[in-house]
């Protein structure tokens, strides 16, 4: 079944279905067997897990919003995460797609944030994924749970979070908890090589500009990413329409003692005002920051 297919049978169960979760249970059950998916294991390629993503998600929302996962741009995205295992770069270019497009505006006019629709989708679509190993795989290491009844589980805690920090920070929960990726495979679309954070890091990042958004400072569209360490420029309102653009460096903390305390380093600090965070990769915590 093609994706405009799979959205008519997820449109033909109607909207007010996602109330009652035992009918919406059976729904899904019903419209993942028929596209032949495993309701516990999906099976391990892009097309399978997206659609199985997709039926789990969807049953109950309304067209515009299932609209969204149906545009090529949106699939390119989660596949090119899927590929990398990278979360960031699945919430930075879906940030970046949705900012400027129609359905962002048409759901507006619903009530409804598209920016956090994209969230709930992804952080499903990240724990299917997560779970396309075999059963045996998955007994080695775990009881081997209805994935479908995690699912439900997750989106019960994500319906309960109030905003779209808490949500962007749920999924970071879900992306340092084990691979994002399926297994290699060779027909896979091979796509570039990206600098990809370590868990710790990106879930820190996520917390952070939770914490910031929720004081209302705003992100500049510059950012930088390595394995250890992001930069962003962050506008902090100091009066009415009036903003100072501060740098920001999360740094982890042997990086800090062997050359950003030096004296050079320190005086280009205090000169450009650069604000630091300061982190120990090893404990998880972070230990100091520097305004």
């Amino acid at each position: 079944m093609d994706l405009g297919g799979l959205i008519s049978a997820i449109l033909g169960f109607g909207t007010s279905i996602g109330k009652d979760k035992l009918q919406r249970h059976e729904r899904v059950i019903k419209l993942l067997k028929q596209l032949n998916l495993n309701p516990d294991h999906p099976p391990a390629d892009f097309t399978a897990v997206y659609q199985y993503a997709l039926v789990e998600y969807g049953i109950g929302k309304p067209k515009p919003v299932l609209e969204i996962f149906r545009q090529s741009e949106i699939q390119q995205i989660f596949r090119r995460a899927l590929d990398q295992n990278n979360p960031t770069f699945l919430l930075k270019a879906g940030e970046e797609f949705l900012a400027g497009h129609a359905l962002g505006e048409e759901l507006q006019t619903l009530g409804m944030s598209a920016r956090r629709e994209f969230y709930e989708f992804a952080a499903v679509f990240i724990e299917i994924a997560r779970r396309t190993r075999t059963p045996a795989e998955v007994l080695t290491n775990q009881r081997l749970e209805s994935l479908h009844r995690q699912i439900s589980i997750l989106q019960e805690r994500l319906n309960r979070l109030p905003t779209l920090e808490g949500i962007r920070t749920e999924m970071a929960r879900l992306a340092i908890q084990g691979e994002l990726s399926l297994p290699a495979a060779e027909e896979r679309e091979q796509s570039p090589p990206a600098i990809i954070p370590t868990p710790f890091t990106f879930a820190l990042a996520q917390q952070m500009r939770g914490w910031f958004e929720t004081l209302g400072y705003r992100f500049e569209k510059y950012e930088v990413w390595e394995t250890d360490y992001f930069e962003w420029i962050i506008n902090v309102p100091v009066r009415r329409n009036r903003f100072d653009r501060i740098l920001y460096l999360a740094i982890p903390v042997d990086a800090y003692d062997s050359f950003f305390s030096l004296e050079l380093p320190r005086l280009l600090i205090q000169r450009y005002q650069v604000h630091l965070i300061i982190y120990e990769p090893a404990e998880e915590v972070i230990v100091l920051w520097q305004k």
